[in-house]
């Protein structure tokens, strides 16, 4: 009887000894499936994107590019808009004489498309490939001759249709690979392989995680490896040899003050010595000569040799201003015309040397975005102009905003003599709220945001010297209409005087500022510029290290704000 109990208890046993074996085999498959890496791999062409036969895809320093390469007889060609935008801004398309422009300190190249010919200010050259393609997908650039005047390298791996290229130097973090790991699309074991990456290899580490890291590889691939396969990472001051090009620059060592001096028509040159007669600490006047009278690039003058000489005797460079402010002007136009441009280089340059002036003020305003390009390509040529002539360049900036970041400060202020920052009309003529013409804040934040850009020595901060009047009235449904007057300092005064009205501090603004109700009901607003607004403002000349002042504009000052600006500016 025992027996067979005993019999009976084996045979039940040995279903639960399989069944416990099985989970065991289970659960060992399952770790073993869970914690073994992956050995599947992307290709190429799930990484990069599909490829035609002779596209290559472009990392951008440490990013996929949306633009593909070309490859033409074993040479590379790189997009001209990612160029452009990303890389060397220097490039121009011409579009009306279907060539590119490249424009250096002293030179401007034509490149025809699909040639290997191009010239040099009218020099025909030869480079051994076609340096610009133009195909049914837009414009390339050759790789190779952009290398000539870029500081870039780049890495072209044919196999899998693909270039690294590098163009930003300076503190990066990298990385050394401590043992022979593979490099995933994603961080985690179970993600594809893109690439290996052996030990001492060295790359840059773009992100860093608890136990991942993403890094760009010396082949160009951006994947993930594992933290622990990662050793010695820092930050590494990364250099090229390259020899950057030199743009001179007729900058000084003691600041500039400068006042624009409203030129109407030929007869108010002859009152220069009057409007000057109780102006100290000023060395440059920027008269009011010049105007663009339409899209072909003619220049209207008020020039005057007499007022230069006048101004030369009393101690004044003279800085010729110029200006687009005529209703007969596109500005988009006139600037996208190669001819025009030059019409208008060779016309003030010549005009300045014959004249006498020590140099040029570029005053172009209004310019949509869609000009950007252009204005920057004409200040880039009309610095060639100065430059080989001598002549200082100063350009008139806005203040920087979301909205007019196409500016390109950066190159302005790379082939300017001097940025002049107008910190004026926060509020103007057309607003449609009563405001300050320049607050405290708004000049600085003007000088903060250029300081971004430009070189302090280079900026020069533009002030005001008038104000507006602002008047506010009840349209009676619930709006309000809003227009102003711009007036100057002396006339603001003996306008409080007349309503019997005191200004009172604004600590906000820094200004005065005072406001007063007319019978019929028109509520008057006004934000002083005085003297005490203006050594707040010339303060921030000395503050940030700038190159100097400038003041708009020459007739609507107090003679006492001269001394104020000049000791202010003094630090």
């Amino acid at each position: 009887m025992q027996k067979k109990q005993r019999n009976k208890r084996n045979r039940t046993a040995g279903p639960v000894v399989i069944a416990f074996l099985v989970i065991l085999i289970a659960a060992g498959i399952y770790l073993v499936r869970r914690y073994t890496p992956t050995k599947e791999r992307m290709s190429a062409a799930d990484y990069f994107g599909s490829l035609a036969e002779n596209e290559v895809a472009v990392v951008l320093q440490d990013a996929l590019a949306e633009e593909r390469g070309i490859l033409e007889q074993d040479a590379l060609y790189l997009d001209y808009s990612m160029v452009r935008d990303k890389i060397n801004s220097r490039f121009f398309w011409d579009e009306g004489n279907q060539q590119m422009l490249f424009t250096t300190a002293l030179q401007t190249y034509e490149i025809p498309v699909n040639s290997a010919q191009y010239s040099i200010d009218g020099t025909a050259e030869q480079y051994d490939k076609p340096i610009v393609l133009q195909t049914d997908g837009g414009l390339y650039l050759s790789i190779d001759f952009l290398a000539l005047y870029t500081n870039l390298e780049y890495t072209l791996e044919k196999e899998t249709q693909h270039v690294l290229v590098r163009y930003q130097w300076g503190t990066m973090k990298t990385g050394e690979i401590a043992k022979d790991t593979a490099v995933r699309y994603q961080g985690g074991i179970k993600s594809p392989i893109l690439t290996d990456a052996h030990k001492g290899d060295t790359v840059y580490v773009l992100e860093e995680m608890e136990d991942w890291s993403r890094v760009l590889t010396p082949d160009g691939y951006i994947g993930y490896v594992k933290n622990k396969r990662l050793q010695s990472v820092q930050d590494t001051q990364i250099t090229r040899d390259f020899q950057e090009p030199v743009y001179s620059s007729l900058t000084r060592e003691e600041r500039i003050s400068l006042a624009w001096h409203q030129i109407d028509n030929a007869d108010s040159n002859a009152y220069l010595k009057e409007d000057i007669a109780g102006m100290t600490g000023v060395d440059v006047i920027s008269p009011t000569w010049f105007s663009v009278a339409d899209n072909e690039g003619n220049i209207d003058s008020l020039a005057s040799a007499e007022y230069v000489k006048d101004a030369h005797a009393a101690g004044l460079e003279v800085w010729g201003l110029v200006s687009n402010f005529s209703a007969q002007v596109d500005t988009s136009l006139l600037l996208s015309s190669t001819a025009v441009r030059r019409k208008m280089v060779d016309y003030l340059t010549s005009e300045a040397v014959s004249l006498g002036l020590e140099g040029i003020n570029l005053d172009f305003e209004y310019i949509r975005e869609e000009a950007g390009y252009s204005y920057v390509q004409f200040v880039r040529e009309l610095s060639i102009g100065c430059r080989k002539n001598g002549l200082v360049f100063s350009i008139d900036v806005p203040v920087p905003m979301e909205f007019n970041r196409y500016f390109n400060r950066k190159e302005l202020g790379t082939v300017a003599d001097y940025v002049i920052i107008m910190g004026y009309d926060e509020h103007y003529a057309g607003s449609e709220e009563a405001g300050s013409v320049a607050s405290l804040s708004f000049e600085e934040n003007g000088i903060i945001g250029t300081l971004e850009d430009v070189p302090s020595g280079k900026i020069i901060s533009g002030v005001p010297f008038y104000t507006r009047i602002w008047y506010t009235t009840d349209n009676g449904d619930g709006t309000a209409a809003v227009t102003s007057e711009a007036i100057g300092m002396n006339t603001a005064d003996t306008t409080l005087e007349t309503y019997g009205v005191t200004a009172q501090w604004n600590e906000e603004t820094g200004q005065d500022y005072a406001a007063w109700t007319l019978e019929n009901g028109t509520r008057c607003q006004i934000w002083l510029e005085n003297e005490k607004s203006l050594a707040k403002k010339a303060r921030l000349v000395s503050q940030y290290d700038l190159g100097g002042i400038a003041a708009w504009v020459l007739g609507f000052q107090r003679d006492t704000v001269w001394e104020v600006l000049e000791q202010n500016i003094a630090g």
